[in-house]
Order: structure tokens, then sequence, then C-alpha cells
């Protein structure tokens, strides 16, 4: 497998999710769970060479032992191959894909109320980033933010586009300057990433979002903070009720099928 060096900007992010992982796992597990959740976002990707396993362990504040154990246990999963010698390392060797049932089952088993928390959440957590971005984006993350919008925008695959969306809200908290944004961004997207937000056969919201995004991107690139956090708020709002209505929709027919 061709592999590539990881990105700065990946390694950023993947430490940034520390705090991410179910509590009760012991810090090896903790340590495979973040991994996991970042393949699934994609922040790392099939081709991705991690750090050395001293550099690694020394990023994420563990000692060499516990990272080859959370190590071996992603081997076992097939998430990663490990090579040994000089050019050796370990490689990201697939992407995580949840399936329909599985993601359909969480979203109908997540209550309304746990949703509309989970909305307001990500309503506050995207409305201040996109303020922030607003005043503190510099114009490489505008570049980049547009970047994901036409990427959105010409992708087909719905995963590919859900993955896609993640990462451009996780691109916004970047923007915004704050780690900390940047930090609860990921662990919220990291938990949407779970839901169900697809309905084939069915038309789908797919020109809304795109509109969605561009007028976010457009206020900040303006410097427009109230435009750039209205619009963000709006969006994630839009997110909510689409999840909400189809949780009632699943729930309704597991009770049919009963």
């Amino acid at each position: 497998m061709q592999s590539t060096a990881l990105s700065t900007r990946s390694l950023d992010l993947l430490l940034l999710l520390r705090g991410s992982e179910p509590e009760g796992l012991g810090r090896a597990d903790q340590v495979s769970y973040q991994i996991e959740t970042a393949i699934l976002m994609g922040i790392l990707t099939e081709g991705d060479r991690l750090p050395t396993e001293s550099v690694l362990a020394g990023e994420l504040g563990i000692s060499p032992i516990t990272l080859r154990q959370s190590l071996a246990a992603l081997r076992t999963k097939g998430l990663i191959e490990t090579s040994r010698g000089r050019s050796g390392g370990s490689v990201i060797r697939r992407q995580i894909e949840l399936t329909d049932t599985q993601l359909q089952h969480k979203l109908r088993d997540t209550s309304t109320e746990a949703l509309r928390d989970l909305g307001d959440l990500a309503a506050a957590i995207s409305s201040m980033s996109a303020r922030l971005a607003a005043s503190r984006a510099d114009p490489q993350n505008v570049e980049h933010l547009e970047e994901l919008v036409t990427r959105h925008r010409d992708t087909a695959d719905e995963r590919a586009r859900r993955r896609i969306d993640a990462r451009f809200h996780v691109a916004i908290s970047i923007a915004s300057q704050s780690s900390r944004l940047t930090s609860a961004t990921l662990q919220l997207e990291a938990e949407l990433m779970t839901l169900w937000w697809g309905d084939p056969g069915q038309p789908g919201n797919e020109g809304d979002l795109v509109e969605q995004h561009a007028s976010i991107v457009e206020a900040i690139r303006k410097r427009d903070a109230d435009a750039a956090a209205t619009a963000a708020e709006h969006h994630s709002r839009s997110g909510t009720e689409y999840l909400i209505e189809q949780h009632l929709r699943l729930t309704m027919q597991a009770e049919g099928s009963v």
C-alpha cells in the first residue's frame, strides 16, 4: 500500500479528539477510540502513515507500551497495518463505514430530547465558531472552506458528503483560531457521524446544504460576523430538525412492524 506522511494538521486534530471517548475505557482503549474516530471522520484516510511509535506516544502523552497495545487492537480490526525496519511504521489500511442498519438503530434509539440537546450544542458551537472565523480567518482558511463547499457539492456518495460536511464544520472552528472550540467541534461531529443522515430512494436536501455552506463562507469572507453566526446557526438547526424527522419516522416504522 502506498503511504503518505501524516500532515501536521491531521495530527493536531487527532490530538484534539482526546476526551471524546466513552467513560470507563482504559488508556490504551481510549487511544484506539480516538484513532478510530479520526478514521471515521476522514481525518485519517487510507494510506496515511502515522508518526513513529516514540513520536506518537510522546504527542499523546502515553507510554510506548500503551501505544503498542492500542495499535495492536487496531491491527486486529484491520484498520492499520504495521511494518518494521527503517522505513516501517503503521499505515491506515481502510476507511470505517458503519452500515445503514447500525446508523439507523443509533438514531432510532436516541431520544428526541437528546437530539434537541445535541442540536442546541451544535448551534451554539457553530455560531460562535463562525462569528470568530469572520474576524480571525486568514485567506488560506477561507480558501480551504471554499474548497470544501465545492467538494461537498460535487460528491455523489452520501457517506463521503457526510464526512466532508463534518470537515467543513471543523474547518470553521480552525478558522476561529480557538483550540477549545475546535476540540468541542471535533467531539460533536464525531457523535453526529454515528447517526443516520441518508434516506436512499427519497429526495435529499443536498441543494439546501450547499446553499447553507456557501452562505456561511460568504459571510466569513466578507468579515460579517453577525451574518456568519446567523447562517451557521440556521445550518445547525436545519440539521437537527432533519435528524428528529428521521428519528420519528424510524420509530414509527419500528412500532408498525411489531
